[in-house]
Order: C-alpha cells, then sequence, then structure tokens
C-alpha cells in the first residue's frame, strides 16, 4: 500500500523532526509520566526502567511505584504511577493513580490545534485507599517483585512484558517479566489494576508470539522501511541504560 504508506509519512516525519529537537535540548531522562508523545518516545527506555524514580529515592523520599505493560510496541503500551496522597486527613497509605494507554494513533482525530493529539493516548487519575493499593502490593509480591531482577533477560518491544519500579523506605527496587517465563499470562497485575483503570481502552491481554531471532525484523520494505522494535536488558537492579538494543 504504497500510497497510504505516503500518506503517513508528512505526520511522521513531523513528529520525528520535533522528536529531534526535544531530544537534543532535554536529552533522554525521564521526567515521569507524560500525555507529550514526542518526549515520552525519546525518554522511554528510561521511563520503563524507571530510571526519575531511580534519581529521586532517597533516604526520607515518600514511596512511589510505577507499573508499564509492552502489549507489542504497535499494537499497545500502558503504565500505571502510584503517588502518594499525603493531604490532612487523608488514610495513611492512599495512592493517587495516573493510568495511561496508548494506542496506535488515529489520524481523523488530528486536530488543527493539537496536530500530535493522536500520539497522546488515553489517561486517567484515581485514588485508591491504603486497604486497596495494599491488593497492587500483594500482587506485585505474588509475583515476585522483591526478589532480584532477572539480569541479562531481554525486554522486545515485539513481545509482552511487564515492568515494575518503585522507591521503597528511601531504596530503589525494579523488577521485569518477559512473555518468555512460565506464568507470565497468569501475572494477576491486569486484573488487579483494571478496577482502578478509567482510560477507557480495554487491554490487550498476553499472547503466545513467534519472535523471529532480534534483527531479522520483518516488513522493513522501500515502502514501509518499519524500525526494529526496541529490545531493553535488564541489568543490575534496572535496565541496562544504553547497551540495549532499541529504535
Amino acid at each position: 500500500m504504497p500510497a497510504l504508506n505516503k500518506a503517513f509519512s508528512a505526520p511522521k516525519m513531523l513528529l520525528i523532526s520535533a522528536a529531534a529537537l526535544v531530544a537534543g535540548l532535554s536529552g533522554c531522562a525521564s521526567q515521569g509520566p507524560t500525555d507529550d508523545p514526542v518526549a515520552r518516545h525519546f525518554s522511554w527506555e528510561y521511563y520503563v526502567g524507571g530510571d526519575d524514580i531511580a534519581r529521586s529515592c532517597a533516604p526520607g523520599s515518600p514511596d512511589r511505584y510505577r507499573m508499564v505493560y509492552n502489549a507489542i510496541y504497535d499494537e499497545q503500551r500502558r503504565s500505571y504511577d502510584f503517588t502518594p496522597l499525603d493531604e490532612a486527613g487523608q488514610d495513611k497509605g492512599a495512592m493517587m493513580l495516573e493510568a495511561r494507554a496508548m494506542a496506535p494513533a488515529n489520524l481523523v482525530t488530528i486536530k488543527l490545534n493539537d496536530p500530535i493529539g493522536p500520539w497522546r493516548g488515553a489517561a486517567s487519575l484515581r485514588k485508591l485507599t491504603a486497604a486497596e493499593f495494599a491488593g497492587i502490593k500483594a500482587g506485585l509480591e505474588q509475583a515476585g517483585f522483591s526478589k532480584p531482577a532477572p539480569k541479562g533477560m531481554f525486554l522486545r518491544g515485539d513481545d509482552f512484558y511487564w515492568t515494575a519500579s518503585a522507591c521503597i523506605n528511601g531504596a530503589f527496587h525494579f523488577h521485569a517479566w518477559n512473555n518468555e517465563q512460565p506464568g507470565f499470562a497468569a501475572l494477576p497485575f491486569l486484573a488487579l489494576l483494571a478496577p482502578f483503570d478509567a482510560t477507557g481502552v480495554e487491554p490487550n491481554p498476553p499472547r503466545a508470539v513467534a519472535l523471529l531471532p532480534y534483527g531479522s525484523w520483518p516488513g522493513q520494505t522501500q515502502d514501509s522501511m518499519r524500525p526494529q522494535p526496541h529490545r531493553f536488558r535488564v541489568g543490575d537492579n534496572g535496565l541496562d541504560y544504553g547497551r540495549a538494543l532499541r529504535i
């Protein structure tokens, strides 16, 4: 479909050009959740690895959690950021959840006053009581979050994976799960988060994916020029930034 690819090339080129400018000005470090698709694209590896949480985590820091679900990058990504609510009168341990769901852009929805709107994704805010958040933490513990991250494991953009990062009692912790691990499809995270996710976007459930050896990504024709999907590598208590292969 050469004509369709050419029709998409103009907005994509504008987005890429703007992204390159932002990357040059601000670097790739994550600043946390954002609806700016340009900044998000260039800081995605650092966001997935919880780099911003790690950098701000120190004794006395409030507890923060983040979960990221890659449901094949070109199909859907979801993120869940939990920040403490410490206003007077709030029950101790209550959290604000910022949920985001990012799917392929619908170019029909482009508006002149927001040309990058289709790439922003859907977002929602929801307060979780201490008891509700305790259920989320229990699910993480059940899945092995407190154990060391599986060093050397790859997280491929053309497959399914979860990451979780947190600052707990002033110490940073990271864990990851990929679709090649036994029991990945049975992870309880989507079910646990569903009651608090008001993005309106149905989750893309995990499924078996026949992965080709990395580096032999199909579809790289003169018309499509599809880029390689990202491939992040788990390091010591985080991602191996700069050593992973990515877009």
